[in-house]
């Protein structure tokens, strides 16, 4: 795994757009006709290819089966059964892992990382672990100090040759620089990863956002042990998939560690008594048994 840590980078040149709310009062089958007319569009720049997740519940509500590649997708972290959000959950790092080994499968070359270290002990992803998603010596790593550097540095390697997926961490919310990203990934055909360790302001021009936490592994029947990882993920935005519907497609997933690879758990029901006792008891193992007052 390479890694790069200019003392500057050059930022993206300032520009200003107006917000365009016109679409949100135009009658539902227009919006969807439109919807249609974009979708085609994006596939023909995208070079009409799309990669699956390899979960086909949810593969079959994207576009082309799959993440377009020539387009600008986002993953963010949500709250955890506690109800709070950690900056350093690891759910939504190890999704855009997942996916940019989705990405790497499909194509040569190297997988651009772009991040902003947020503190003193921040660090970078664990080379072993990526390791299970994609080969490191694919990684190049590069470390900017401010926001506007790493959307620059994305910008720039997405329009590079030889550059199979683009990554960029940050909490920075710029329009702007969202859709520049968006072209340039269109443009190229590369696809392009905004990954947020903790929710932030949309970017309207991604096709596809995820909102990715843990969830309680599931234990052996008479044992407080802990199971293979799992994680709840929120399809908050799909541009270019199904039919938008009123309540927000969820998924619980988990992480197989002999074929890396993520599957649906479909006997697991949102809400039900079962669910609600193993998330306690994942809090329990968290932060251990709460003290009597």
């Amino acid at each position: 795994m390479s890694v790069i840590s200019p003392s500057a980078f050059a930022p993206a040149a300032s520009r200003t757009q107006a917000a365009n709310d016109a679409a949100a009062s135009a009658p539902t089958s227009l919006r969807e006709k439109i919807r249609r007319l974009e979708r085609a569009h994006s596939i023909q720049h995208a070079g009409k290819t799309a990669v699956p997740l390899g979960l086909p519940a949810i593969d079959a509500l994207l576009p082309e089966g799959g993440l377009l590649t020539g387009a600008l997708h986002e993953v963010e972290a949500g709250p955890s059964p506690s109800g709070r959000v950690a900056a350093h959950d690891g759910a939504a790092l190890g999704f855009a892992a997942h996916l940019m080994g989705r990405f790497a499968a499909r194509t040569p070359g190297t997988l651009l990382w772009c991040r902003r270290p947020s503190g003193v002990f921040d660090a970078p992803p664990y080379a072993p672990a990526l390791a299970a998603s994609f080969d490191p010596a694919r990684l190049l790593m590069v470390t900017a100090r401010r926001d506007e550097d790493v959307f620059w540095a994305m910008e720039e390697g997405l329009r590079c040759p030889g550059i199979a997926a683009v990554l960029g961490e940050t909490r920075a919310a710029d329009a702007t620089s969202g859709r520049r990203l968006s072209l340039a990934a269109e443009k190229s055909g590369v696809p392009a990863l905004l990954l947020r360790p903790q929710p932030a302001p949309p970017q309207s021009v991604c096709v596809t956002r995820w909102r990715i936490a843990s969830a309680p592994s599931r234990s052996t029947p008479g044992l407080h042990d802990v199971g293979a990882a799992r994680w709840r993920l929120d399809l908050r935005r799909n541009r270019f998939g199904a039919p938008s519907i009123a309540e927000i497609p969820s998924w619980l997933v988990e992480w197989n560690d002999e074929t890396h690879c993520l599957a649906v758990v479909p006997e697991t029901l949102h809400g039900s008594p079962g669910a609600l006792f193993e998330e306690r008891l994942f809090e329990e193992r968290m932060v251990g048994p709460r003290l009597a007052s």
